[in-house]
């Protein structure tokens, strides 16, 4: 079979895995397009007073979260954790275009999680096929997953929002430069679902090329006559 076939045949479960990352990469990238935590401040240990000219305290890609309030219960002014989806925020088209390429990212992940559904729970002659399919659509995901975090940290200083939110006197916001902020979980979970696709378009090459080897065994043996002690058990 090849080293892949052989990486396989000691791999029983090894389309079930891919299943299971896929989904799990899915639900990650989900989570941080939806999440306003992409660049955050501190703002727990300083004066409320200095900040009293921003709404929030992070930004994601469509959402912001933090309002400055005033507690009832004690009359004390602080910030509360809020989800806002303030389109208007991001009003370049740049700004507008990394939210399109990260959800056009998304949706090739999506597909490739149909695929590897397929897969498991329908009885299909060929799989290897949809198994190939999938390595194309795990890369388009991880190169738009990719662009979109580059365009992001290129391009957050033209913000209007974040340059405010950012700049400060000791540290410089600029392309690539924090300033002030520095980086959440989120644009994390982002980089972590690229790292992913990319995973799992090596995992799916090397199922798609068992599935093939396979295939053409069963060609052969339909054929021929018998093939005796085919190895299957990675399916």
């Amino acid at each position: 079979m090849g080293c892949c076939g052989g990486c396989c045949r000691y791999f029983p479960c090894l389309r079930f895995t891919i299943g299971i990352l896929t989904f799990l990469a899915f639900l990650m990238g989900s989570l941080s397009l939806i999440s306003p935590a992409w660049l955050e401040r501190d703002v727990k240990t300083t004066d409320d007073s200095f900040y009293q000219d921003y709404n929030t305290y992070s930004y994601g890609l469509i959402s912001s979260g933090g309002e400055l309030k005033v507690d009832g219960s004690d009359n004390v002014t602080k910030y509360t954790w809020s989800f806002n989806t303030e389109w208007d925020q991001w009003d370049k088209l740049e700004e507008k275009a990394i939210m399109i390429i990260f959800a056009s990212g998304m949706l090739f992940i999506l597909v490739s999680l149909w695929n590897i559904a397929v897969t498991e729970c329908v009885a299909i002659k060929n799989q290897g096929t949809l198994l190939i399919m999938m390595v194309i659509w795990n890369i388009l995901g991880a190169l738009c997953l990719t662009a979109a975090i580059i365009m992001f940290c290129a391009t957050w200083h033209k913000n209007t929002t974040l340059n405010d939110f950012c700049s400060d006197s000791s540290a410089e916001f600029k392309a690539f430069s924090l300033g002030a902020c520095q980086l959440s979980w989120a644009i994390y979970g982002a980089v972590a679902t690229a790292c992913a696709a990319i995973l799992l378009a090596v995992l799916s090459g090397c199922a798609s090329k068992g599935a093939l080897n396979d295939h053409q065994y069963a060609v052969k043996r339909n054929g021929t006559g018998s093939r005796e002690n085919i190895n299957t058990t990675w399916m």
